[in-house]
This record gives structure tokens, C-alpha cells and sequence, in this order.
């Protein structure tokens, strides 16, 4: 039995590479920024593509999320400052007919009378048009033309604050789902006008007011204040988006499934990744003692290696999923507590077995220069593991600018992915130079799980892309940001069973196996034609696979050539194509 143990041990040992980095790849061979998708450089004709058309000012929020919709899913964009600019070009012959136009309301001038006429003209043509958000309460009150063009039969109240959202189940991917006022959910509007629409609207979104407004009558549904409809005509149909939604990366996804409920059928291409990381871990200087004695009874380093370590592997085993930890070599560059070579080589052999990846972070508690830090890291790592190349960094809130001029590092050229915290930012995924890629987080794995569904939801919907973040310097900070482990570890747990990770859904990955896909989907470029039950898939590059989302009506895949597939939900399949052309055959479900 002693030779047993000691046989496997000694294996264990001699098979674990933990001096060397399995992400590293050889760069040469994967696409960089210029290589991204282009209309102009298509390698298929660009009558195949879908165009859109979008009317507002270019500078502005909206007009952000339509352009990066538009990016992601490959379709043609034109854009126009106002309604005016867009007539003028189609009396010149110099508009396209697009399939979708995305407005503004404040690009239309609603006083001019021919507004409407040129909407409904629009219509008429085939083309939907999606209302971004709504002109003021004002002007739709005086305007009976626009109300049902709109689709809104009534103006119960020009603001109200609603109990409830209620997201129709079908709509975006993750199925229905309701948020309540006091859940503190970020991405969602509770106050809002009170627009009651008409009977052959649907509604995809509605709020739920306070038992006081709806009175002791029943109410119907389409009575209900509505927040996301459609109305649809012989021709086409217009959506409608009451709030500012669209001015937040939660638009993209709510294009997204537009885009899906007009159409018989919708196949766009998506990352098909989900992260879990740890940020600021491992810790390698024992710091803080004073606060890690006072709050658990041990030091920082028996705090990593006794409680957090134990939880990382549970995590793992239970879950599934992959992890992904941004090292912390130090965290007070200004104390005189320096790493520990002997615990990042046990970190580094125990990281390995678990086929974890391990990046740098860029945080630290003192206020010194990223470059004198990077320097202190440099140091460490040319006495521990001097071989070893980092493939991803923790940007921690530092300027583009900071980042860039970081990864001229020597311990950061091999760098070819940078982290970034949760943000407003809407690009949750793209380039920060000629070959690094920027992928942020989308949720905190600290904070409530309610508070970033229906983003969520969006970016599962529009890119098949989840990036949960775990910051351990919250925990081992004495600042006012910081939060106990026991509360922290229940709500993180909940976070990782409530979001799937590891449930395979979308596939788990770490930081650098997420970048090789983000790259894979920004350089593609795809042709897709039907006819009958066949959808004709063909891709510009099968040197790696690629993944597609198809939403369908009433219809089920019967076979893929080309590629594989599975379900994600009623009517929603994850498709994988391996080759360059695929055919997707399709069976009616009654």
C-alpha cells in the first residue's frame, strides 16, 4: 500500500508541467484584429446579407449598440443622423432596401407631417422598424397617426413605477422570468410611462403595478404597462422598446431576439464561451495580518491555503466548469512582505492538476505605478519559474493606455488576452490592440445573483458568452469594499448553480481557450441560403470550428452534415460547424 501511494505520488509529480503554460499557442496561426469581419472585404456577396438601416446621431449611446449588434451578427449597416437624411438619400437612389430600420426617436422630427407617412411607406416595403425608445409622452399624445402605428391603444399614465417585469418566456434565451422592485437588478427600469397596447400586439415584456393602481378590476394582459411588443403588419411589423435599454450592452441582446421573432427562422454566429474567475488568486505575501487574524483567525496565507483553496476545488468538482486564476504575486508593493516562491510552485502543481489556467493580475492596494509593480513581478517569476509565460492579465480598472504600455513588459509580451472587471462597457467582448483581445466580465460572483439576470440572459442571447468574476482582494481588504467570506461564498455558490456554469449549456472555458473563440467569431464571415427544409451553411475559414445559435418557429433539426448540434431550449439549438460548408434539414413540429 506505501508503494502504492508513493508510485502514484511520484507520477503525479513527474506528469505535472506546471513550469509551462498549456494556453500558449502559436499565434501565427490564430486571426488577429485585421482579420476581423469586414462588409467590404466579404468573401460572399453582399446581396445575401442582411441590411439595416439605423436613423439618429451617431455619437450617441443607442447608436453604440446598434452599430455593435450589427458587428457581431454581420450584417450591413447604413446609418443616417435624422429621417429627413434618410429620405433624401432614397429620393437619390442611394439608400439600400433594408430589412430593418433602427430609430431614434429623437432622428425623427415628429412636427413634420410627413413623418409618419414615411414610416408607414417603409412598412409597406417590407421593411420592420424597431423603435429603440419612445419620443416623449407629449408628443405621442398629440399624435393619433404614430399611437397606432405604434400599436399603443392607450395613455394610462405618462410615469408610473411598476411592482414587477415580467419577461415572456421565448423571447430571449433563459426562458420567462420575473424581477421585483426590491431585487436591485441593474439592467432593468421600473419607472416608466404607462402605454396600453392594442389586442393583436404582442408583448414580450410588461410590468406588474402595485396592487393600489390596477384597482379591484381584472385586467388583461395587453392592458398591463407594456416595456418590449410588437405590432405586426401584412408586410412587416414594428417593435417597440419603452425605456432606455438600448443605451446598455442589454440592448445587443435585445436586438438579438427582434431579430429572431421577425422571421421564420433566424441562424447567427456566437462565441459559445463561459468563464469562471478568480481574481487576485492566489496570493503569494502573507499581508494584512492584523485584519486577517482580527476577521479569521489566521493569516492570509493559512486563509488561502486552508478555506479558499478547499472551496476552488469543490467548485471544480461540483460544478464542472472551468476555472481561470489571476495570480497576485503581492498586493502592498509598499510593505515589506515579499512573495512566496515555494507556495506559487505548490499553487502552480495543484492549479495544473485541477487544468486551470493561471494569468497575472494588475491590482494591487498601493498606489503603485503599474509599471514599478510589473517590475516587482518580474523580479519573482526570474527566480521561481523563469520559463513560464503568462497568456492573460487582469487589467484592474487601469486606462487603455496603462495596458498597453504594461503588455510592452517583458513578463507580459505573451500576453494575448486582457480581463477586465464588470462595466458599462458595451463591447463585453473585442481587440485592444493588433493582437490582444479584451473579454470583460458580465457578472460579479460576489453580489446577488438577481442583479445581472437580464443581462445575462442578453449576452447569452446574442453571443452565447458568460464571464463570471470572483475578486478575492474584497475578502482580505481592510477597505470599505470589503466582504465577509461565509456571505460571499453562499451567494457565489448560488451564482454558479443559478447561472449553469458547468452544466454545458454553452461550453466552459478559461480566459485563453474564451479568447481563441472570440477571435474565431470576429473574423467570421458566413453565407446562409434555405430552400425547403435545408439551411445551406457555408463559413470563410474551417481551419477551427465556429458555433451558431438557430431559433426557429415551430421547427426542429431532423440532421446536421458538417457540424454537430444540440438543444438549448424549446426552439433554440447550438450549432457546430467543422467544415466549410454544412446543411442544416430542418422538421415541422405540430
Amino acid at each position: 500500500v506505501f508503494f502504492l501511494f508513493q508510485f502514484s505520488n511520484v507520477a503525479l509529480e513527474s506528469w505535472n508541467h506546471y513550469e509551462e503554460n498549456a494556453f500558449v499557442v502559436d499565434m501565427s496561426q490564430m486571426p488577429n484584429r485585421s482579420d476581423v469581419y469586414s462588409v467590404n472585404d466579404s468573401d460572399f456577396a453582399g446581396d445575401l446579407r442582411e441590411t439595416v438601416i439605423y436613423i439618429g446621431e451617431q455619437d450617441k449611446p443607442t447608436a453604440e449598440t446598434v452599430f455593435l449588434w450589427a458587428a457581431y451578427a454581420k450584417k450591413n449597416l447604413e446609418a443616417y443622423p435624422s429621417l429627413a437624411d434618410y429620405e433624401a438619400a432614397k429620393k437619390t437612389e442611394q439608400a439600400v432596401q433594408p430589412s430593418v430600420i433602427a430609430l431614434d426617436a429623437a432622428g425623427v422630427d415628429w412636427d413634420r407631417d410627413n413623418s409618419c407617412d414615411l414610416l408607414e411607406e417603409c412598412i409597406q416595403s417590407g421593411s420592420s422598424l424597431i423603435f429603440c425608445n419612445l419620443p416623449d409622452v407629449s408628443v405621442l399624445k398629440g399624435n393619433e397617426r404614430l399611437l397606432a402605428l405604434l400599436g399603443i391603444q392607450a395613455i394610462r399614465a405618462e410615469e408610473m413605477t411598476v411592482e414587477d417585469l415580467h419577461l415572456h418566456d421565448g423571447f430571449l434565451l433563459g426562458g420567462e422570468a420575473v424581477y421585483s422592485e426590491d431585487s436591485k437588478e441593474a439592467d432593468v427600469v421600473f419607472t416608466f410611462p404607462w402605454y396600453e397596447v392594442s389586442s393583436k400586439s404582442r408583448i414580450y415584456m410588461n410590468g406588474v403595478p402595485k396592487k393600489k393602481a390596477l384597482g379591484s378590476e381584472p385586467i388583461e394582459e395587453e392592458a398591463l404597462p407594456a416595456v418590449i411588443w410588437q405590432t405586426a403588419y401584412e408586410t412587416a411589423s414594428v417593435f417597440v422598446v419603452n425605456g432606455n435599454y438600448m443605451e446598455d450592452v442589454a440592448g445587443v441582446g435585445i436586438l438579438t431576439a427582434i431579430s429572431a421573432e421577425r422571421k421564420p427562422y433566424d441562424l447567427y454566429p456566437v462565441v459559445n464561451a463561459q468563464n469562471l474567475i478568480y481574481v487576485n488568486y492566489p496570493g503569494l505575501a502573507d499581508e494584512n495580518g492584523e485584519v486577517m487574524i482580527e476577521r479569521y483567525s489566521q493569516s492570509l496565507e493559512g486563509f488561502y491555503q486552508n478555506v479558499i483553496w478547499p472551496e476552488v476545488v469543490a467548485v471544480r468538482r461540483e460544478s464542472g466548469t472551468a476555472i481561470s486564476c489571476m495570480l497576485a504575486p503581492q498586493l502592498d508593493y509598499e510593505d515589506d512582505k515579499n512573495p512566496d516562491g515555494k507556495q506559487f510552485e505548490r499553487y502552480m502543481k495543484l492549479l495544473n492538476e485541477q487544468d486551470a489556467e493561471t494569468g497575472l493580475s494588475g491590482a494591487c492596494f498601493s498606489d503603485t505605478p503599474i509599471e514599478k509593480k510589473i517590475a516587482r513581478d518580474h523580479i519573482f517569476m526570474q527566480e521561481t519559474l523563469p520559463d513560464y509565460l503568462f497568456t492573460s492579465f487582469y487589467a484592474d480598472g487601469l486606462t487603455e493606455e496603462e495596458v498597453e504600455n504594461a503588455l510592452q513588459e517583458d513578463l507580459l509580451a505573451s500576453v494575448r488576452t486582457v480581463v477586465e472587471d464588470c462595466s458599462e462597457n458595451k463591447e463585453v467582448i473585442g481587440y485592444l490592440s493588433e493582437y490582444v483581445t479584451r473579454q470583460s466580465a458580465v457578472l460579479d460572483g460576489f453580489e446577488n445573483f438577481e442583479r445581472y439576470d437580464f443581462r445575462v440572459r442578453c449576452l447569452r442571447t446574442a453571443l452565447g458568452y458568460t464571464s463570471m468574476m470572483a475578486d478575492l482582494r474584497h475578502i482580505v481588504s481592510a477597505g470599505q469594499d470589503s466582504i465577509e467570506w461565509v456571505e460571499a461564498s453562499n451567494t457565489f455558490r448560488q451564482n454558479i448553480q443559478y447561472y449553469g456554469l458547468g452544466e454545458q449549456e454553452f461550453a466552459d472555458t478559461t480566459v485563453s481557450e474564451c479568447d481563441e473563440r472570440i477571435r474565431s467569431f470576429l473574423a467570421l464571415d458566413y453565407s446562409e441560403t434555405r430552400e425547403f427544409n435545408s439551411i445551406q451553411l457555408t463559413i470563410n475559414d474551417a481551419n477551427r470550428p465556429v458555433w451558431f445559435v438557430l431559433r426557429t418557429n415551430k421547427e426542429a433539426i431532423e440532421s446536421i452534415e458538417g457540424g454537430s448540434w444540440k438543444a438549448l431550449e424549446k426552439d433554440a439549438y447550438l450549432i457546430e460547424v467543422e467544415q466549410e460548408k454544412a446543411v442544416i434539414k430542418l422538421r415541422s413540429i405540430y
